[in-house]
């Protein structure tokens, strides 16, 4: 079972859901299994402006499990910050001259436990029928300067063991817009904080 995109593989904007997969990422993300990929090779990465910062324990990945006999299933875990060195040196370059590019991952507890409840859920025969998804989310952020309704640009990416690199999947989404069209009351200068704060 391949789960395709854009409807079961989805980056959730800070706080608020947004964002168009482009076109020419869904050959590549089409290949994502959920029940197969990898967990422990699984990349997430965000180009902010340089001025926004993503705190930890900001980031998450949720796996869903839609038994074919009703129900929903799911766990949510963490994503943590990759520090590596050695590992962000083989990084293509991803952000432009202004920006700043995090690289998240899961924590080797986090694939292990997530790994525990995807062969429950979609493993043996029993299972053949359930669908799956995988979710990522940015909602914790704080900043640097003052916002000034200037555009938020995001970019994001994805890594698996079946992309092998990393793909598009949002381009300069802008975050304030992409939040006001979900709520027109938020705050933005309080949604996200000074980093200092």
């Amino acid at each position: 079972m391949r789960i395709a995109l854009p409807a079961n593989l989805l980056l959730a904007c800070l706080l608020a859901g947004c964002g168009h997969v482009p076109l020419t990422s869904l050959p590549k993300l089409s290949k994502i299994d959920v029940r197969t990929t990898d967990l422990a090779q699984l990349r997430a990465g965000i180009s902010l402006p340089a001025d926004i910062r993503p705190l930890p324990g900001g980031v998450t990945m949720t796996i869903v499990a839609l038994p074919e006999d009703g129900g929903r299933h799911e766990r949510k875990v963490v994503l943590e910050e990759v520090r590596d060195a050695a590992e962000l040196s083989s990084v293509p370059t991803l952000a432009a001259p202004g920006r700043r590019f995090t690289l998240f991952r899961l924590s080797s507890a986090d694939a292990a436990r997530l790994g525990a409840f995807r062969e429950e859920m979609f493993v043996g025969p029993q299972n053949s029928g359930n669908r799956g998804s995988l979710s990522l989310g940015a909602d914790k952020a704080c900043r640097l300067g003052d916002l000034s309704g200037k555009p938020i640009p995001m970019t994001s990416y994805l890594k698996t063991s079946e992309t092998q690199d990393y793909v598009l999947l949002t381009r300069d989404v802008d975050l304030g817009e992409a939040v006001r069209s979900v709520d027109p009351k938020v705050d933005l200068a309080t949604a996200i904080p000074p980093c200092n704060a």
